[in-house]
């Protein structure tokens, strides 16, 4: 399999009013990655050598200074999800049979699919100890209930693979893939306050409608972006037999269906010009970034209810670059 070029994402900046405390949790991940166990530390570089956006610990860093949160509490928390999330990944390499991951070996690839499981299960345990290290019970539940959640979801896509599903069942599984994550990250920064539901809750249905905008912006990158930008290989759901919202809405809507439907069978990368000019003569690309903007538009109302502060305007710059991105 050939490299895909690793993805630059110009996001510098967008962080800037949490910069210390971002650089902090990258410290605190880098001590777990290299100094806890030899078996992790084996595979330390595919862990750490494309970070990503790290847009979860993020939010739990705005979300909590949004409520007026101790930064004791937010930094193991926001480590701790972002453990969550590249243990994750780990474990999806294993079942996508992933030999990169934003332009870089994975770890099965590095090492190989045992010990990828034993390094996602490690970072799993790490990111429960930091949890119960703010001694607050309810974020260690709220963690709980993203990992509950997450599972579910990946066990949903597994059943239905090769079934086609509707729209409803399609968003409910990218709920619990995608959206609940990102919820609960702002609810943590918010748990970390002595701040109520008037501002845990808008900032929990901020970060859902983010979630939910981040996971299509997703699907439409995968069938349309530059493979140089996006860090992997275009096309990976198709590839994979996945059916996202666009193939969804155009098996449902276009009158060239039944060749959609046979090409997506094949799987075959030449076919894929056609499928894309499928998906867009059923205004299905269009359709699906409609309902993106709905889902911006619900991310704004949220946090509308809100004081003005500097967090909640970096919140709703950040809610932006997801559904503008093109990586």
């Amino acid at each position: 399999m050939s490299k895909p070029e690793p993805a630059d994402p110009d996001v510098v900046g967008l962080f800037s009013l949490v910069e210390p405390e971002m650089r902090l949790v990258a410290r605190q991940i880098e001590a777990v990655v290299r100094d806890e166990s030899r078996l992790v530390a084996e595979v330390a570089d595919a862990l750490l050598a494309a970070p990503g956006k790290r847009l979860r610990p993020a939010l739990v860093l705005l979300a909590g200074q949004a409520a007026g949160a101790s930064s004791a509490i937010l930094l193991p928390t926001a480590t701790a999800v972002e453990l969550i999330h590249m243990a994750t990944l780990t474990h999806d390499d294993i079942l996508d049979r992933a030999d990169w991951r934003r332009g870089e070996p994975s770890v099965r690839a590095v090492a190989d699919d045992q010990v990828a499981v034993l390094a996602g299960d490690f970072l799993f345990a790490r990111a429960v100890q930091l949890l119960a290290s703010t001694g607050r019970p309810a974020v260690v539940a709220e963690a709980a209930e993203v990992v509950h959640a997450m599972c579910l979801g990946e066990i949903r896509q597994h059943l239905s693979h090769g079934r086609r599903p509707s729209e409803s069942e399609y968003l409910g599984r990218i709920e619990a893939k995608t959206a609940t994550f990102l919820a609960i990250c702002c609810r943590l920064g918010a748990l970390a306050s002595d701040r109520g539901p008037e501002v845990s809750e808008p900032l929990y249905q901020f970060g859902w409608q983010v979630g939910m905008a981040f996971q299509l912006v997703d699907d439409l990158l995968d069938l349309v972006a530059d493979p140089d930008k996006l860090g992997k290989a275009v096309a990976a759901d198709y590839g994979q037999g996945v059916l996202t919202l666009p193939v969804v809405y155009a098996l449902a809507q276009s009158r060239d269906a039944r060749e959609l439907e046979d090409l997506l069978e094949r799987g075959h990368p030449a076919d894929l010009p056609r499928v894309r000019l499928i998906l867009h003569e059923s205004g299905a690309l269009d359709y699906v970034r409609g309902k993106i903007e709905g889902y911006r538009t619900g991310a704004a109302r949220a946090l509308a209810e809100l004081p003005p502060s500097p967090a909640v305007r970096a919140l709703d710059v950040l809610a932006t670059f997801v559904v503008t991105r093109d990586f």
